[in-house]
């Protein structure tokens, strides 16, 4: 099978990629970016898409998207002309996915990755971005959501013969898993600087921005800070090279506020890790908090869980029928009063009191998203759309 991969990069465009490749299908990356440039697998190809030429030009690129779609559309039909695609694997609906509606190609396998939160809000407002997913929806023969929350809204804007298919991004349940690290002692002391042993450590590790509410994060630690019956530390991700202006607006703020609240010593910045790592992050940490103005459905959760950590959460739509309400904690979103409180009762909390709670928790993670079992379902949905395609094709012969 010949699988054409399209998509800006980050780890839900290169861990199902790395899925394809693995299983020995002859695979092309039409990508911003090729995650195999130093050691490229014999089934691979890689085609640059024209992000990296205005990345260079401009600090944004973000204004040029459409720009880039219709500047991509003529590469891309021919690329799909010379390879013959059997599946078409568009990841997000953003330019990419518009430029596979420009050039028409199709049917068409379309991740949504986040880029149908607006159909999980009360008032939906008519933008741009709606009439791209109408336009992509065209070319669509099989929508992947990534919550069960997406698929009955999802499904009103298709016809009877499109499919929406519930595969979230998952994970490794053998790498995301307690104990993995040995030393995490030394991470606590040499890393994080933590010298105290008995400090619990609350993280937060979502990226910078201000969807993230890191803010209101620190506002609801400050606050819940005189109640903690043992030492804390709050931990967030460093600021990546991408952080723009917005991010470091906002570690600023927080900054500032926690030095006039004589916190800023409780602060602890954990290094970008690769993602090979971060089981060793999640494992560092005594809570782990999550609290997103919206969101998608976060392999941040699946992952933390998977690693027996306790998860504190804002209670979004997107994560409703999920594992998250049964074995997370919810608080009410844009509230840190209520994330305090939620803070105050997690971390004072002995350990022993949730162990078996835990461990519940990361057999549903292992039974229902280690990615074994959703790579085997997307696959079979390659298998099937490209038998119904084929044989739509013979028909017209």
């Amino acid at each position: 099978m010949r699988v054409l991969m399209i998509g800006s990069g980050g780890v839900a465009l290169t861990r199902p990629l790395d899925w394809v490749v693995k299983a020995g299908y002859e695979v092309y990356l039409l990508g911003d970016v090729d995650p195999y440039e130093n050691d490229p697998p014999k089934n691979y190809r890689y085609f640059p898409t024209v992000w990296r030429k205005y990345q260079e030009e401009f600090t944004d690129t973000y204004p040029y998207e459409d720009k880039m779609a219709e500047e991509m559309a003529a590469p891309l039909r021919q690329l799909v002309e010379e390879f013959q695609p059997n599946i078409i694997h568009v990841h997000a609906i953003g330019w990419h996915a518009e430029c596979c509606a420009l050039a028409n190609v199709k049917p068409l396998v379309v991740s949504a990755w986040g880029f149908l939160n607006h159909l999980l809000q009360s008032e939906r407002e008519h933008s741009k971005h709606n009439d791209r997913v109408s336009q992509v929806f065209k070319n669509t023969g099989v929508l992947i959501v990534e919550t069960p929350s997406l698929i009955d809204k999802s499904k009103a804007l298709l016809n009877s013969n499109q499919r929406v298919e519930l595969i979230p991004l998952g994970t490794n349940t053998q790498h995301f898993r307690p104990g993995v690290t040995k030393d995490l002692l030394k991470w606590r002391r040499e890393v994080l600087k933590i010298t105290d042993d008995e400090a619990r450590i609350l993280f937060s590790p979502r990226g910078w921005s201000k969807l993230y509410n890191h803010e209101q994060i620190f506002t609801a630690y400050a606050q819940a800070y005189p109640k903690f019956t043992k030492p804390t530390v709050l931990v967030f991700s460093k600021l990546g090279r991408g952080g723009g202006e917005e991010s470091v607006a906002i570690y600023e703020s927080i900054r500032k506020q926690a030095e006039e609240l004589g916190l800023f010593d409780n602060l602890r910045w954990m290094p970008s890790l690769p993602y090979n790592f971060m089981p060793t992050g999640y494992n560092l940490a005594d809570v782990i908090i999550n609290y997103p103005a919206t969101d998608a459905f976060p392999s941040t959760l699946i992952e933390a869980v998977a690693c027996e950590r306790p998860v504190i959460t804002c209670d979004l739509l997107a994560y409703r029928g999920t594992f998250i309400e049964e074995f997370c904690t919810l608080v009410e979103p844009e509230n840190p009063e209520v994330l305090a409180e939620a803070m105050i009762k997690v971390v004072n909390q002995p350990p022993q009191e949730r162990e078996a709670h835990l461990a519940q928790a990361r057999q549903v993670i292992v039974e229902q998203y280690d990615e074994a079992i959703l790579q085997k379902r997307m696959f079979q949905i390659y298998e099937e759309l490209a038998s119904t395609t084929d044989n739509k094709k013979n028909n017209h012969q």
